[in-house]
């Protein structure tokens, strides 16, 4: 067995030397500010969202090249095995004047290659196009700012849940020590006499009803630390360790005052979008309109072409013909498609405008909600802190009551239940406030 382990060895340390890799992985330290901006670099909705805008961008470049020439290039080639057939009078080679003559001309090979240029002068939908282009962009760039929103929120949430689990094992982890130390002294008065063996059943199985609850909360830990790492587009693997830790701190909150919708109306990315989106409509109205307006181009052409009944391309002459003009298309009838195309923009814009509406007052509802949830948490922090003070002091006090034989086991676990539930609300308020100060800055549009 010993050549073996030391083959073992031996083979390990020249992996190390090769790899240089410590077989430790490496644990990232991660605050929420650090965590966000993980986030902003590395989610992958948001990196959609920016390739939106860079493709919004690219729509209005389209747009502006409809006003601008359009240069086409032709060449082609055509093999006759019968020559092409012309018409003429018969009266020309002495047939009568009833008949007609027919004569095979050109060459069994022809070419012809030409440039076309075709520039609008009079086409009234580019104008709109343009517009509308311009208006898509602006509203992508904010649909991008409502998305950074979300991602930014969803990530202090996410941390905000890991944190708040980490507490909540901390503290079952401490009342799993409280009553560890109460088995103890009740085993120790139990071999004195002073405690009945009921009592040390009953502190035993108060530390063994706690070991699950530990157990379940270490897996949610993983589990949350899991959804925090994919919503900040990491990988899974990748271990990171929360520097952070749940405190209440209400200087940091700007609460909002009297005119607090008319600040996220103006604020929030979604209201702007939406306002965007109905401007957009309006001009799509306009776009469809111009439909029935009649459009004026310059045209030009100039070709060359050949002919011959061989492939001698340096005998071919190349003879150029060249024109330019005026085109006008006037739409007549269209079979009522453009009439129910505007028809279809008109209903859109109705649309667009009591979506505005009703998310303006969806709006008012969050900010009402937002600022009620932040003040609710904020009251129970107060009271709950107040709590926690009274009730350590009762466990103290319980606790040297019944080392003294005055109290029993059961109110010993009464308090020390009353404590663990007393601190678990405090962390639970300073939860709810922090997560409600969190949604209170989108739902206000504080986040860009």
């Amino acid at each position: 067995m010993k050549p073996f382990i030391y083959k073992t060895i031996l083979l390990s340390l020249l992996l190390f030397l090769i790899t240089g890799k410590p077989a430790i992985a490496q644990v990232r330290p991660l605050t929420m500010e650090n965590a966000v901006k993980l986030a902003l670099e590395k989610n992958r909705d948001l990196q959609v969202a920016t390739l939106e805008t860079t493709k919004s961008a690219q729509k209005v470049r389209e747009a502006r090249g409809y006003a601008l020439p359009t240069v086409a290039a032709s060449a082609q080639y055509l093999y006759f095995p019968q020559k092409q057939v012309s018409f003429l009078p018969g009266s020309f080679v002495g047939l009568g004047e009833n008949q007609l003559a027919t004569f095979r001309v050109g060459g069994s090979n022809a070419f012809v290659g030409g440039v076309a240029v075709s520039q609008p002068l009079f086409q009234a939908g580019i104008g709109s196009a343009i517009r509308a282009a311009q208006i898509y962009e602006n509203a992508s760039a904010e649909g991008l700012n409502e998305v950074r929103a979300g991602v930014v929120t969803d990530v202090k949430k996410a941390y905000l849940n890991v944190l708040i689990t980490q507490e909540q094992l901390q503290l079952q982890q401490q009342s799993l020590l409280r009553n560890e130390q109460a088995l103890k002294d009740s085993r120790s008065l139990l071999a004195q006499g002073r405690a009945s063996r009921v009592d040390t059943l009953r502190a035993f199985v108060s530390v063994e009803n706690l070991r699950p609850e530990i157990s379940r909360l270490s897996n949610r830990v993983e589990i949350t630390k899991t959804i925090l790492k994919r919503t900040m587009g990491l990988d899974e693997q990748e271990a990171i360790e929360l520097q952070d830790s749940l405190q209440y701190d209400k200087t940091g909150l700007v609460v909002p005052g009297a005119d607090a919708f008319f600040e996220a109306v103006q604020a929030r990315p979604e209201v702007h979008r939406l306002e965007l989106t109905e401007r957009l409509n309006r001009e799509q109205i306009a776009l469809q309109t111009a439909e029935r307006s009649p459009k004026l181009s310059a045209i030009g052409l100039i070709q060359s072409q050949a002919q011959a009944n061989n492939l001698k391309l340096a005998d071919y002459s190349w003879p150029l013909s060249s024109y330019v003009g005026l085109q006008v298309s006037v739409p007549i009838f269209s079979g009522f498609r453009t009439v129910s195309r505007i028809q279809q923009a008109v209903i859109t814009r109705q649309q667009s405008e009591t979506q505005l509406v009703n998310l303006k007052e969806i709006v008012r509802a969050e900010v009402k909600i937002g600022i009620s949830n932040v003040e609710e948490a904020r009251l129970r922090i107060e009271t709950q802190r107040q709590t926690v003070t009274v009730a350590e002091l009762g466990y103290r006090i319980t606790r040297d009551r019944w080392k003294q034989g005055i109290a029993s086991r059961l109110d010993l676990s009464d308090a020390e239940l009353s404590l663990t539930q007393a601190k678990s609300n405090h962390l639970q308020a300073v939860y709810d406030f922090l997560t409600a100060s969190v949604e209170l800055d989108k739902v206000m549009g504080r986040i860009r």
